[in-house]
């Protein structure tokens, strides 16, 4: 809606640039006529602060009533009274706008009376408060939070003025030394320590003039004559000018704090004899998690592990990598709870062997249940660890050599057993006296192709037994690239011919430290498995990609060939002599013998397939 003009002013008029002033300005000036109950004059603001016009208010008196908030009429029936008791009128209340916000305004109204002491006219200017009030709303708000905090803290606050007089103390405070708050209120700060405390304090709170602030702690004396210790963290006040005007305080008992440091103390002074003669590394670290005492051999491991020189009262967050910090913080919220924490570590020595450490974290808490601090210890125990790792691998392999020979025995009893009994029927048939030679000759051929077949199983063997023998072959730094160049070197006719492609990718891990022959092996079968079951309608496509992952390499071999019925063989993929595609030649033991190898190298292997959709490999070693 355009606004509307202002109204004309009459130019005879003598007030006309009086007039012409007050509309200028953003308060509204207005006149009323009480003989004639009607409004003379009102400037032309009135439209922005009410959002009506001059003209809504000189054709409706009651507009001004009507435009007050509910809550407020009162306080403008309030108004009506006193004006007409000739006294001027300073209120404050809110409008509600034709646009329904509501505004702040304060009216200023001076009375007119007659002769007969009746009120015939009202002067008056209304300007709009909104801001200040807003602001005045939020500075109350704040204070009262701030009052609040100050009130609820659990440090105790203590201010005096420039003459070392109290002037303000919080409950906490109070509780502190037992006084009530007017008890407090106006003595010298003095007045709450000793002798020695006090020539102690003066000297604080002339550094304070100074513009000093600090933190220390002071022993008061309480209203029953207690010591109590404070740690005081003080600061100086100074008015706009620079000059002093007294201090402020932030106060911590800290009284079960120093007699639990004092009984540390003695006790590790007791203990120092024992922490130093035993096989275990001790590190006493307080409840801010700062080192308070350790014995020599902690000294030992730290610098030989973190290359790191233990220091009392550094904090322990120092001698863990940042990216430790969050385990070890579990570890202490852990133990904080009431578990108790217990893990094993291994590091390398500077030959490379592998030392084994137990560590542990313990809880030491008060006689009040109060958290004081930790302890943790350290201890070698590596020849315990080597020891037990060592009758686990007996175990392993004895497990192993138990399932070696069932699948021996399995294969003597079917892979043997049946050339065998060949042999012994075709050799009574040679001791037939009349037997024509034609028949002779086939029945050599036939011991001859079973004497064959019992010295390739026996070959066989003796490959398994070579693979199964401890790895005493030296090992050296094997690229996965050289090792690929080399396979598709060997078979290049048959890449050719069935137009196999690869796709290797070697960036994230190039190489590991193992046997070559193994690892070529490795690769050589899986390779050469991908090819001889690719299917015959689909160009071949191998994919092999290493990865790392935590401490270990992981090599993953994907083709797009036959893929397996793992639902069916499954649990007979690595099994000596196991077939499952009899269209393609081949002895079952590709897979056997990479299973074999990989476990030789310490690694492991897993494998994913599909019918007709591929198979994947997945070999983790470590690095």
């Amino acid at each position: 809606m355009p606004a509307k003009a202002p109204d004309k002013i009459d130019l005879h008029n003598p007030y006309h640039e009086l007039l012409e002033f007050f509309n200028a300005m953003d308060e509204v000036f207005f006149s009323y006529d009480f003989t004639k109950r009607k409004l003379i004059q009102i400037s032309n603001a009135c439209e922005k602060l009410f959002g009506h016009g001059s003209a809504d208010f000189l054709g409706n008196d009651r507009l001004w009533f009507e435009l007050v908030h509910p809550g407020d009429k009162p306080i403008t029936i309030k108004e009506y009274k006193t004006l007409k008791l000739g006294e001027r009128v300073n209120s404050q209340h809110r409008i509600i706008r034709k646009d329904n916000t509501i505004r702040w305004v304060e009216k200023k109204i001076g009375p007119i009376l007659n002769g007969e002491g009746k009120l015939v006219q009202v002067n008056g200017v209304i300007r709009d408060i909104t801001a200040r009030k807003e602001d005045e709303e939020k500075h109350r708000k704040s204070e009262a939070l701030y009052r609040r905090i100050v009130e609820t803290a659990q440090e105790g606050i203590w201010m005096i003025d420039e003459n070392d007089k109290t002037n303000f103390v919080n409950p906490a405070m109070c509780d502190m030394l037992g006084y009530a708050p007017a008890e407090m209120m106006g003595k010298e700060l003095y007045d709450f320590m000793d002798k020695e405390g006090e020539a102690f304090a003066r000297a604080c709170i002339e550094r304070r003039r100074k513009g000093i602030d600090e933190n220390l702690d002071i022993r008061y004396v309480t209203k029953q004559g207690v010591d109590v210790w404070a740690n005081v963290s003080a600061n100086p006040i100074f008015d706009e000018n620079g000059i002093y005007t007294g201090a402020l305080a932030m106060i911590t008992d800290i009284t079960q704090r120093r007699i639990d440091v004092e009984s540390l103390k003695k006790s590790t002074a007791n203990l120092r004899t024992v922490f130093d003669n035993t096989d275990s590394a001790y590190i006493l670290i307080d409840a801010e998690k700062k080192i308070l005492s350790f014995n020599a051999l902690a000294q030992k491991y730290s610098e030989k592990q973190n290359q790191k020189t233990l220091v009392a009262g550094t904090s322990m967050y120092e001698y863990f990598a940042p990216e430790r910090w969050p385990v070890i913080q579990q570890v202490l919220d852990k133990v904080s709870a009431g578990e108790m924490v217990d893990y094993e570590l291994n590091f390398a020595d500077e030959n490379g062997k592998a030392q084994w450490f137990n560590i542990r974290w313990l809880h030491v808490k008060n006689s009040n249940d109060f958290t004081w601090g930790f302890i943790l210890v350290n201890k070698d125990i590596t020849e315990a660890k080597i020891a037990a790792l060592e009758r686990e691998k007996i175990t392993a392999d004895l497990i192993q050599h138990n399932n070696d020979l069932e699948q021996f025995t399995y294969i003597v009893s079917h892979n043997l057993r049946a050339p065998v009994a060949n042999i012994l029927g075709l050799s009574d048939l040679l001791k037939e006296p009349d037997l024509e030679p034609e028949m002779r000759n086939e029945v050599v051929e036939k011991v001859s192709l079973s004497i064959k077949n019992i010295d390739t199983v026996i070959k066989d063997l003796n490959h398994i037994l070579q693979a199964r023998k401890p790895v005493n072959e030296k090992k050296e730094k094997v690229y996965f690239e050289s090792l690929m160049s080399a396979i598709k070197t060997s078979v290049h006719n048959t890449i050719v011919n069935k137009n196999v492609q690869f796709n290797c990718s070697f960036d994230e891990v190039d190489s590991v430290f193992t046997i070559r022959s193994y690892m070529y092996s490795i690769f050589y079968n899986l390779t050469s498995n991908s090819i001889k079951y690719c299917q015959t309608d689909v160009t071949p496509v191998i994919t092999i990609k290493s990865y790392k992952v935590d401490d270990k390499v992981e090599l993953v071999f994907t083709d797009n060939g036959k893929g397996i019925d793992m639902d069916k063989n499954g649990d007979q993929l690595f099994g000596l002599y196991k077939r499952f595609d009899t269209t393609t030649e081949g002895k079952g033991m590709g897979l056997f013998m990479v299973k074999t190898q990989v476990e030789a190298l310490g690694g492991t292997i897993k494998i994913k397939s599909k019918l007709g959709q591929g198979t994947q490999f997945i070999l983790q070693f470590a690095l």
